[in-house]
Order: C-alpha cells, then structure tokens, then sequence
C-alpha cells in the first residue's frame, strides 16, 4: 500500500498509519487464496513428504502450506517453494532419526506452565528453514503470536530482555530498562549459554526463551560469556511482570534529558508529555533536549514515525520498499515540532535498533539532530506480521527501510555525527560489538562499497566531562550537555583543541 499522506493534520496521517499497519493483522482470509497456488503448494508437500519418508499431520500440512504461499508471494525477494521445502523435509527427518537428548518440546512448555500445542515439530522445522532466508523471518505459532501481541501492548511477563539466536547461545540485544535483567546486571552482547543448567546450543530461540519464562517470583539461573570475561558469569533472576515505561526524563540543569527505551504502544504520548514537563517546570529556559536511544531495540513503526514526527514540521520521516507494491509506503511529517524548533542531539550506539534507526536517520537527514555515540545496530529490515488463523502468523521480511536521504539501513545503520570514544578503563571499549551484520543469513545492504559513510570526527569523553562544571559518570551524556551548552559540533571541537 503506497501511503502519502495529503491532509496537513496529525488525526489523518495516524488514521493512515493504522490502516497500514492493522490490514496485516486482521480480517485476511489467507487460507482462501489462490485455489490453483494452494492445490500446487499441497501435491509439492506431498510429494516432498513421500521422498523424505515423513508422514505430516493435517495441521501440519496446513501450516506447511499456508507459510509456503506467503514466502512466494510476500518474502523481500523471488523466493520459490522448494528452496523451502528442502530444508524444512531435511529438518522434519532429522528430528526423525535424531536420539532424544536433553529438553523436548513438551518439557519446554511445561516449564513455563503450558501445554503441548502439536504444532512443536512443523513450528521447529519450519524455523529452521526460514532462518536461512534472513535473521528475522520465522513462524509464529499461535502462543508466539499471542505473546507478541502482548509485548506490543508494553506488559508482559518474564525477566526484560531482548534477545536473538546466535553463535549457539542466546545473545542479548538490549536489557530492557528498569526490568529485573537490567537490574541483575545483564548487558547488551551476553551470550547465554545455559538456562537452570541446561545447554541452549541446538534448541530454537522459541525453545530457549521457554525455558527462561516462569511464574512470577520465581527464579532463574543464567549462564552468561560476556566478551573481555575469561570464565562464565553465573546471574540469578527473579521473574516479574514487565511493565515497560518507555519515556523516562529529567532535568540535566539547563538540559533536557528524555530517555526512550522502546517503540510501545506508549512512546509517543511519553515524549510529548517530557517535552511538555521539561520546557513548563519553571525551571528556567532549556538550551535543547537529548534523546537517548541507546540501547533501544526499536518495536513499533508507527510509534517511530510519530516520535520522529513530534520533532519535525514536514518532509520524509522514512520510506519502505519491498518486492511488492503493496509493501511499499512513504511516510511524512506532518506540522506541529512540539519543540518549536529547539535544539537536539539524539544518543544512539550499536544496541539501537530498527525504530531507534528511523528516529536517528530521520532526524540526522533533516539536519534537526546531531546523533552521536557510535554507529547503530543496523536492522533495517521490515516484518510484516500476517495472521494464519488459529495457527499463529508469519513474521515475514518484506521491505527495506531507507532515510530521507535514500540511505538503507539495512546492516551499516546510521553513523553518529560524533563518534564517543570510551575511556581504556570502560569495559564496554573492550568489548566486541556485535551488529545485524554479523547475525547469520543477515541480509545485506543494497548499496555499494563505494557508498560507505565518510570518516566521522571523533571525541574522547574526558574531553567533554572537562568541558562541564561537574564531571558524569556517564561520559556519552557528557558529550552532549557539552555539545548543547556549547552550541554545536563545531564549538565543541573548537573548546576540547583548547583543553
């Protein structure tokens, strides 16, 4: 669906916004879809299956199927069935000569007080199969997609992190802040490699965060490597329901700090009423905002659209392109800069991501914020949730996100206009940065070598916590009260030359 918007008001362009984004999740049919496709899709199943000697049940075939056709019709590129098929036939056979080790599928769901839904051995080959497509597309089984649903709504149930599969263990993208991972000291690059003991190598990412959910009050035992660690961690959490608080703010003296830790239902009203708080306090007049996005691992479009909106009067917040037209959209500002044109600087670093990367490119591109820190995440990639019925849903990849400028963000993310270097003695320095590009099947950036990101001016933080009449142990935080007090990237060269 191609959405311009064409009325100058915020009420129409979130009406817009919510067709785009609620056509994917209700009311579509898709097991009535193309009778001819379905009957072809159904016989190559079958036929498959005989090869391979495996006997599907009808579920199966059926989710089977129904995920077949939205690959072929909706996947980022050309993809056919049976590249498909091959590796979701090998899976289903090796599950079936496979001798039983470790957790089964059924102690994964008792463990965090289900059941067994008979879709455990389509939903792990399934999965297996998909993730040689990309890093992100996978089938969500029907408690996958209702726990999804949940984690959008911002409250849900479990231990605060983000996490992806990779390297065979579960690596943490971002802590979510204020949860009980964060405040057991779990940091964005862990590796978790057992849970109560038990090897996460070979398990699912589904299967891994199982085995982590629990009833609330209990506990769980994490085996954490964490890089510049010679020996395992071992990190005790408390379960809790997670009640996310995505706008968190504060007064820095002449500054206004807001701090954005997800895309939820929430975010933007969040940032309006800081924006609001902070310039009405009494305070005194603020000389800008930091908008700190480190760490965050992105979540809804519409809300990255709207926060990015909140801060511009007119042009492209972001575009969205995909092998169908039906993927492709462009979203624009619409007037009402709730700042009136204050001064920003928006911090990011390589555990921003996805929404975080709209917000930061949008914003750099339109010259309305320095971002600084070091260079995102890089998941530029869009996943459509398409509803399966009472089979869960497919979170498939259909598009690419692009800046204003024309930039992907796809794999290089958005480089900082000032690059932070740490102190020697902060462990985060030592610390190898992982990023969408080092995920296995990450898709690449559409753009040549030709068009990497220039050299980008660096600052070390000692320069800036000397610059402030009172030193912060955040030093990336201190790089930005400097640059605002100083009145921008060029003043803050200029007084750190002469330190």
């Amino acid at each position: 669906m191609q959405t311009t918007p064409t009325a100058p008001t915020r009420t129409a362009q979130r009406w817009l916004l919510a067709v785009v984004l609620l056509v994917p999740l209700v009311g579509l049919d898709w097991f009535g879809s193309s009778q001819a496709i379905g009957k072809g899709i159904d016989g190559l199943i079958e036929e498959n299956a005989r090869s391979a000697g495996v006997v599907l049940q009808k579920q199966e075939q059926r989710v089977l199927g129904e995920a077949l056709k939205l690959v072929e019709k909706r996947y980022l590129t050309k993809v056919g069935a049976q590249q498909v098929l091959d590796d979701v036939m090998t899976a289903l056979s090796e599950q079936a000569n496979r001798t039983e080790e470790g957790i089964t599928d059924e102690d994964a769901a008792a463990a965090r007080g289900g059941a067994p839904t008979g879709l455990e051995r389509i939903d792990e080959a399934l999965n297996i199969a998909l993730r040689g497509l990309d890093a992100h597309t996978a089938y969500l089984n029907p408690d996958a997609y209702r726990e999804m649903q949940v984690r959008t709504e911002g409250k849900f149930g479990g231990l605060g992190l983000e996490v992806t599969m990779g390297e065979g263990a579960v690596r943490v993208v971002a802590p979510i802040d204020d949860t009980p991972a964060q405040r057991a000291g779990m940091q964005a690059g862990d590796l978790i490699t057992h849970v109560d003991g038990t090897l996460v190598d070979g398990m699912t990412l589904r299967q891994a965060v199982m085995l982590m959910r629990g009833d609330v009050g209990t506990s769980v035992r994490l085996t954490v490597a964490r890089e510049g660690v010679d020996t395992p961690l071992t990190i005790d959490i408390t379960r809790d329901i997670i009640r996310i608080r995505p706008v968190r703010f504060r007064r820095e003296g002449d500054v206004g700090y807001i701090r954005l830790s997800t895309f939820s239902q929430r975010a933007e009203r969040g940032i309006e009423r800081a924006v609001a708080t902070l310039r009405n306090d009494g305070e005194g007049e603020l000389k800008g905002l930091v908008i700190d996005l480190r760490n965050n691992p992105g979540g809804l479009l519409d809300q990255a659209v709207r926060v990015a909106d909140a801060f511009l009067d007119d042009g492209n917040i972001v575009s969205v392109r995909g092998r169908q037209d039906k993927d492709n959209a462009r979203y624009d500002a619409v007037d009402g800069d709730v700042t009136d044109g204050g001064r920003l600087v928006v911090l990011v670093n390589a555990g921003s991501a996805s929404a975080s990367e709209i917000v930061a490119g949008a914003l750099q591109d339109h010259g309305r914020a320095t971002v600084i820190g070091s260079r995102s995440f890089g998941k530029g990639s869009v996943q459509t949730i398409l509803t399966m019925g009472k089979y869960g849903a497919m979170r498939l990849t259909t598009a690419l996100y692009y800046t204003p400028s024309g930039r992907a963000i796809q794999a290089r993310g958005v480089e900082p206009d000032l690059r932070i270097d740490l102190p020697d003695d902060d462990p985060r320095k030592s610390r190898r940065v992982r990023r969408e590009e080092n995920l296995t099947h990450a898709l690449a950036n559409p753009a040549s070598d030709d068009d990497a990101a220039a050299a980008v001016p660096e600052i070390d933080v000692e320069r800036c916590n000397a610059l402030l009449d009172t030193a912060l142990e955040d030093g990336e935080l201190a790089c930005a009260l400097a640059l605002l007090r100083l009145g921008g990237l060029e003043q803050l060269a200029s007084a750190a030359e002469r330190l």
